[in-house]
């Protein structure tokens, strides 16, 4: 999955999957998200619309599955680094009503050329991060196993293993979720646990690779992204019926004059919504 604004993070992720054995026996497709602006031999593209005018999670997911010519599917963010073992790994793991997954994430702080990223897999194996040529160059953030009714890193998000069967079966990602607010993958994880599915953590490094968040020409500030989030996770805890108070202290945080009011038009606006349909 990759938008245009990403091709150094695109570059260096295909960098590290072509050193996994595998690689080659793959088929490969770039789920795009606006123009191609990059080539890869070996490389199928889908260009995805933006039909509502905002980025879908649900459309790029589906895109990807409904091209697979293979039952087993690996899904990945164009901006996640994984080490050599990974590809075999996790075409080994993956087993019907299963998702296969690594938790152990790491942000990266700063862009770095291909060379000293591979170099991170091997420092991590070796030292961990005490070298000092590391030290501010990571932020460990984890993505979690059991789905967590708030913001953070979980089994969807960048980069998971499962069958083409099992996500049709759980009727895929819900398609209401919109733009950089994410919650898509939140919401897709509890629905994998609600149709008991099993969370493999295959326990390898994965290095998130930086890169700014945009809409159209422009960079989006913290309180924009903190806000589309929240439309998003109002949303979210409608839908599965946990308490709207989770939303009013996410609001807390996103500068707002009056958070408890904001949540309560938003999920007005939600039901009136949903009586269209």
């Amino acid at each position: 999955m990759y938008s245009p604004d990403r091709q150094m993070a695109l570059e260096t992720t295909i960098s590290c999957l072509k050193d996994m054995e595998g690689y080659q026996d793959c088929q490969k497709t770039l789920i795009v998200d606006g123009d191609v602006n990059v080539v890869f031999e070996g490389w199928d593209y889908i260009r995805v619309p933006r039909v509502r005018g905002d980025f879908c999670w649900a459309d790029m997911w589906e895109a990807g599955v409904a091209s697979a010519r293979h039952e087993k599917i690996i899904y990945l963010d164009s901006d996640r680094l994984l080490p050599p073992v990974f590809l075999p790994l996790m075409i080994e793991s993956i087993k019907p009503k299963t998702f296969v997954f690594t938790s152990v994430h790491f942000v990266m702080l700063q862009e770095i050329p291909i060379p000293q990223c591979k170099q991170l897999f091997e420092t991590f194996e070796e030292r961990g991060f005490a070298d000092e040529e590391f030290l501010g160059l990571v932020r460990y953030e984890p993505r979690f196993k059991d789905p967590v009714h708030g913001p953070g890193k979980n089994v969807m998000s960048g980069s998971v293993g499962f069958t083409k069967t099992d996500y049709y079966r759980l009727g895929g990602v819900d398609p209401w979720y919109q733009g950089h607010g994410a919650y898509a993958d939140t919401d897709f994880h509890f629905t994998a646990q609600v149709g008991r599915c099993h969370f493999v953590d295959l326990q390898l490094p994965e290095f998130h690779f930086p890169h700014p968040k945009r809409a159209g020409d422009g960079k989006l500030g913290l309180m924009e992204l903190r806000r589309m989030g929240l439309k998003n996770y109002i949303y979210y805890l409608h839908k599965w019926g946990l308490p709207m108070n989770l939303a009013e202290n996410v609001a807390i945080e996103c500068n707002l004059r009056r958070p408890a009011k904001y949540v309560e038009v938003v999920l007005k606006e939600i039901k009136e919504a949903a009586k269209e349909y």
